[in-house]
Formats: structure tokens, C-alpha cells, sequence
């Protein structure tokens, strides 16, 4: 025998989806602050700096849109196997993230993206390495990443998904009435 509903029971369910909304829109919203302030909050000690992966040289590791965070270490420290951020020794102007592949006896360091079949062909002297990498943060440089693409339909569609959940966020639920039966 199933019950008769009543007439405020539409109401309380569309409430419930309304808090639940909102509550799911804070979390989304609390966690995406939370990866912008690990990817940042280092930069404000000295010697470290934050950099937006843009290739796919680092893969599976470290992926486009991820953000690094590196502290300065004196090159003569470096072993194999470690993460560091240099200056591309054949485009100064250029930064790289890769792997160190090993440290040569004259002290310049032979780097490598691991999605990359071999070593880098140039080594790097140690005066271009900028900093060892000591923290991935996932997905928050997408934006960036999408910028430098030229892919503006990607970051109007976030700023829209931003603004709604913001939107969701801050909307107070309906206030129950009396005939709810939830005053």
C-alpha cells in the first residue's frame, strides 16, 4: 500500500536538491582555491617558482596543464632520476622541465623528457638549471595552457562553469513554509 503524498513533499525534495547543489557547487569550488593555493602559496618563499607544463615531453608523469613547483638547489647536488627546471640550452629564451638523465664529470647535466625516445642532444651547463621540482599540482594550469593554445572556447566555457557554481554556491535554498511541515 503506498501512501498518499502530500503537498509539500515536491517542495522538500526540490529543497533537498537545492542544498545539495549548493553544497556540491562549495566543495568543487573549495577544492579548485585549494590546488590554485598549493600551486602558488611556495612561490612566496625564496628560491622557489611555480611553471605551467605546456608539452607532453613529461608524460605519463607530469601532464599539460599541470603546474610544478621548484626550489633553487645547487646544481652540483643533482643526481639522476630528479625533475629540474632549466634554461633549454639550444633557446635560452626557453624553459624546460625533463628529467636528469645524468650529471657529466665536467659537471654539465644531460637532461630528458620521459615521453621522449631519447636524451636531450644538448647538455646543459649547470648555471642553466633554475630549480629541482618538488610539487605537482594537477590540472590547475589548464587555463593557461588553453591561453597559450588559442583556445578561448575552452576558457569562456570555464569562466561560465565558474560563475555557476558561484552562482550555486552563494543561492540560499528556498525557506520552508508552513504547510511543508518543515517549520
Amino acid at each position: 500500500m503506498n501512501p498518499t503524498p502530500t503537498a509539500g513533499e515536491p517542495r522538500r525534495a526540490a529543497r533537498r536538491i537545492q542544498v545539495a547543489g549548493s553544497a556540491a557547487a562549495r566543495a568543487t569550488l573549495g577544492v579548485l582555491v585549494g590546488l590554485l593555493t598549493w600551486s602558488q602559496l611556495p612561490t612566496l618563499l625564496p628560491g622557489w617558482q611555480a611553471t605551467v607544463i605546456l608539452t607532453g615531453s613529461m608524460g605519463p608523469a607530469i601532464d599539460p596543464g599541470d603546474v610544478v613547483v621548484y626550489d633553487h638547489i645547487p646544481a652540483r647536488t643533482l643526481v639522476a632520476g630528479q625533475v629540474v627546471l632549466l634554461r633549454d640550452p639550444a633557446d635560452p629564451d626557453r624553459l624546460l622541465t625533463h628529467r636528469v638523465h645524468r650529471v657529466l664529470p665536467d659537471g654539465r647535466i644531460v637532461t630528458a623528457g620521459d615521453a621522449n625516445p631519447r636524451p636531450d642532444s644538448t647538455a646543459s651547463p649547470a648555471r642553466n638549471i633554475l630549480g629541482i621540482g618538488r610539487l605537482r599540482v594537477p590540472w590547475i594550469g589548464m587555463p593557461v595552457l588553453w591561453w597559450r593554445q588559442a583556445r578561448y572556447e575552452l576558457l569562456a566555457l570555464t569562466a561560465l562553469g565558474l560563475l555557476a557554481l558561484a552562482w550555486l554556491a552563494t543561492r540560499r535554498p528556498d525557506a520552508p513554509s508552513q504547510e511543508d511541515g518543515d517549520a
